[in-house]
Parts: C-alpha cells; sequence; structure tokens
C-alpha cells in the first residue's frame, strides 16, 4: 500500500546527494553485561537507495549493529530511526525490513515457488497478488523455471539466489544482508557479488550488507563502515577507504599493506613528515592525524606503490635498502618479501611479464616510494609493529 514496486527498475542515483537517510542511529550502545561494550556510541546515517557495508572483524560490532536494525536485538541505549521514526519498541515483522542470512533459512519442505509465497501469505496479501509477486521474483533473479523444485534440488549459488528474490518480494525499503555469501566457493561467491550489486543497480533498494570479507566490501559498495572495538573508525567510499585511510588500523585491514614503524622527527606545513626508522635511515610520508615530534609513528604504503629499482630518486621520493627474503608467484604478479631495517618484511608486487621478476633469493636492492603514498599514523596501542 503506496510502497514502490521494486521490481520495476530505478534511474540511477547519487548517494553523496541524497537529501533524507532512511536509517539513523543515534548514540546507540549495545552491551550484554555491565562490563562490556559491544557496540559503543553509533551514530550512522545511511542514505535511501545506497549500499552500505559494515565491515570488520569478528567481535567488532558489525553483525550486532545489523541485528539491532532488524530488531532480533535491542539496543541498550539510544535510538535507532526509520524513515524518521522510532523503531526501537517495533518487533522485527513489524518493520518491513528484508533479511539475507548466511545459511538461506529456505524452507527445505516448501518449493521454490510457496518459499518465496510465505512472507505474502503471512501478510495476508491476496492470492493472484502472491502468484504474480512469485513469477515476478523468480524472474528478477533468473529462476524463472524452478519454482516447482525444493532448495535441496538447487546449487547454492541457485538457493542464494531465492533467499534474496524472498527478501525483496513484499518491497521493503530496506534490505539487510548477513554474510549472505560466506559459504559459497570463490567463483561463485563473485558471481553472487555482480549479481547482488546489478540487483540493487537495478531496483534501487537500499541494502545494509555485513562482511569480513574486505575484497567483497570494496567491490560492491557505495561505502563501507570499518567497525573495530566496537566502533567506526571509518566510514569512506572504497577509494577512499583504500587510498586515504584515517587510522593505522583502517589501512592494515584494507587491502594488503605494509608497514614500519619509527619516530617522527620532522614536519611541515604541507603534512609531509619524516620517520626515523630503528636502524638511524629517516624517510617520508604524509602525516595523518594530530601527534609530536618524537611520538611512535606507523606508515603504512600499499604493495603496488613501492618501486623496485628506482631509476630516479626525487625529492617527493623515499628509498631504502632492501634484502630480498623470499619470491611468491600469483600467476599475474609475483611478491617480492624484502627485509627493511629490521622490520617485518616489506611486500612488493611486480607483474608477471613472462620473464620472471629478474630478482633472486638474497639480492640487495634499493626500493621507493612517493611521499604521497605513504600515510604516517600515530602509533596506538592495538597497532602491530612493523
Amino acid at each position: 500500500m503506496g510502497s514502490p514496486n521494486i521490481f520495476q527498475e530505478r534511474a540511477p542515483t547519487n548517494v553523496a546527494t541524497s537529501e533524507e537517510a532512511i536509517v539513523r542511529f543515534l548514540n546507540v550502545k549495545k552491551a550484554y553485561n555491565a562490563e562490556r561494550l559491544i557496540v559503543r556510541n553509533l551514530n550512522l546515517e545511511i542514505a535511501r537507495g545506497e549500499f552500505l557495508t559494515l565491515l570488520g572483524p569478528s567481535g567488532s560490532g558489525k553483525t550486532t549493529t545489523l541485528m539491532m536494525l532488524a530488531g532480533f536485538e535491542p539496543a541498550t541505549q539510544g535510538e535507532i530511526l526509520l524513515n524518521s521514526k522510532s523503531i526501537n519498541r517495533v518487533p522485527p515483522d513489524k518493520r518491513r525490513i528484508g533479511m539475507v542470512f548466511q545459511n538461506y533459512a529456505l524452507f527445505p519442505h516448501m518449493t521454490v515457488a510457496e518459499n518465496l509465497a510465505f512472507p505474502l501469505q503471512v501478510r495476508a496479501m491476496p492470492k493472484g497478488d502472491v502468484e504474480r509477486r512469485v513469477h515476478a521474483a523468480l524472474e528478477m533473479v533468473e529462476l524463472g523455471t524452478f519454482g516447482n523444485r525444493r532448495p535441496a534440488q538447487l546449487s547454492g549459488g541457485q538457493q542464494q539466489r531465492v533467499a534474496v528474490a524472498r527478501a525483496l518480494i513484499f518491497e521493503p525499503e530496506l534490505v539487510l544482508m548477513d554474510e549472505p555469501l560466506g559459504a559459497l566457493d570463490k567463483r561463485l561467491r563473485e558471481q553472487m557479488q555482480y549479481e547482488i550489486k546489478s540487483l540493487h543497480d537495478r531496483l534501487g533498494v537500499t541494502i545494509v550488507y555485513v562482511t569480513h570479507d574486505q575484497s567483497e566490501a570494496l567491490t560492491m559498495s557505495d561505502r563501507v563502515a570499518v567497525f573495530n572495538d566496537g566502533e567506526i573508525q571509518q566510514l569512506s567510499t572504497p577509494a577512499d577507504l583504500y587510498e586515504k585511510p584515517v587510522t593505522a588500523f583502517v589501512a592494515d585491514f584494507i587491502g594488503e599493506n605494509n608497514s614500519l614503524t619509527g619516530l617522527l622527527t620532522k614536519r611541515d606545513g604541507s603534512g609531509a613528515c619524516a620517520v626515523k626508522l630503528s636502524n638511524g635511515q629517516t624517510v617520508k610520508g604524509s602525516q595523518v592525524g594530530e601527534f609530536n615530534l618524537g611520538d611512535e609513528t606507523v606508515l603504512s604504503v600499499r604493495p603496488e606503490r613501492i618501486v623496485l629499482n628506482p631509476a630516479h630518486i626525487s625529492d617527493e621520493m623515499s628509498s631504502v635498502e632492501a634484502t630480498v627474503d623470499d619470491l611468491i608467484y600469483h600467476g599475474d604478479h609475483i611478491k617480492i618479501r624484502l627485509a627493511v631495517a629490521g622490520q617485518e618484511p616489506l611486500i612488493v608486487k611486480v607483474a608477471n611479464q613472462g620473464r620472471g621478476a629478474d630478482v633472486m633469493k638474497g639480492d640487495v636492492r634499493r626500493i621507493g616510494w612517493l611521499t604521497k603514498d605513504c600515510r604516517a599514523f600515530k602509533r596506538g596501542k592495538g597497532d602491530r609493529h612493523g
């Protein structure tokens, strides 16, 4: 009654210019006992029509946040708004939110069509409308001829499509997905990532997606909220998360990353700084956040931004000598592990051009990186050593 038909394709939208948040978390906390906060002072707005991923390690608070939004967990403190109305005391079945679980949660004794019809029947929808929507949902996920099969007769990917269709069939404005691809193999998981994202782009439904898979989050999302210890460390587009992490945790958690530690010895007004490594050598990076001369510093640089044997060392580049520790073949590229300043090995990626990496274990080589490609963070209590 009055809700948009999500089976109709939408016009493209821009999340950044969305005028209204469909979901707001206002100072939300969740604790299972008096001493341990699972979610701490969460303030988060989710734009209408966006694909937002909650990403983080186990126990970081991402799944608990999703369960509070679904209504399966009550908030200990704070308020959750859906369409500007509090849903703290609204039961899950009254929130009009679709849900997709990792284990699909399909009824094994029902056919595919009966599984899809179930959420409509419990809402007392007329039989004709149920049949129409079931047909449209099956066509939407390209399973139009599978209505009479039972879940056990489907592949894992097909079962997941049915689960997605069932979450969408009653035309919710919001769909929550909790690690929905975790049980699939790599090839099928990548295929389903594309299919879910394609459905989102066509239908315009808001999706909140939970995963611990960084690649999945970067591939599918409009924005990603990175959780750690019950707090959002950074909420950004995938590109900004990868290129401009704001904490050492985010830099280390998102994608592949190299870390070096040292002491901050110099900084200038442009944001560039100098860091003295444990072997006495000084390298440069771009300072992120506020910290002081003498503070312990973590430098972060991506493997693809490190140059092996740079032909020219400019003022905008740092360089160090490194010893080749190992070479790892990855098909389209080769990873070279290099020991630097007695710290954890750095990884350099070299494209496989059919002639190997032109280096051998034990070689001493010079490596370099641009100052703008190296992020410098004040070392926190939980940051790993370089």
